[in-house]
């Protein structure tokens, strides 16, 4: 596996606080590379003869949560899927980006927010805390219209 461009890999992950290894650079790899928020089995799959077990996928996958340097989107059947927490190469906060599901090839694609424009204000009932928003807009993508 050729990686798209190995010290930007390396640099993400030290900026996340996250030790350099093998697996998570082609972890890292698959996910910069990929325009839609991927499932475990997608990211396999495209690891296929890389030497990957489902074991350290799923704490790669974890660790980079945690750091924050991807994010999860639960799917229609619920699954998750992982996308870079980054957008035009800059980190992303929690609220500032929504998500576009093709109802067609049900591809999750995430859009970053105009945080200049003013977002929808929902108020929140008395005693209800607040722990993070999630815009999601559906139709279709241009593959499927």
């Amino acid at each position: 596996m050729i990686m798209k461009n190995e010290s930007y890999l390396r640099e993400l992950l030290q900026e996340h606080g996250l030790k350099v290894t093998l697996a998570r650079m082609k972890v890292l790899d698959v996910l910069v590379s990929s325009p839609v928020a991927l499932s475990h089995s997608d990211i396999t799959h495209r690891l296929e003869g890389q030497e990957i077990d489902k074991v350290t996928l799923y704490r790669t996958l974890g660790a980079f949560t945690e750091k924050k340097l991807t994010h999860k989107v639960a799917s229609k059947d619920r699954n998750w899927l992982y996308a870079l927490h980054i957008h035009e190469n800059e980190p992303a906060v929690d609220h500032d980006h929504a998500h576009f599901v093709c109802d067609s090839c049900e591809k999750i694609y995430c859009l970053p927010v105009n945080t200049e424009e003013q977002t929808p204000v929902i108020p929140t009932p008395v005693n209800f805390i607040v722990t993070s928003r999630e815009y999601r807009l559906h139709g279709m993508c241009p593959d499927c219209h």
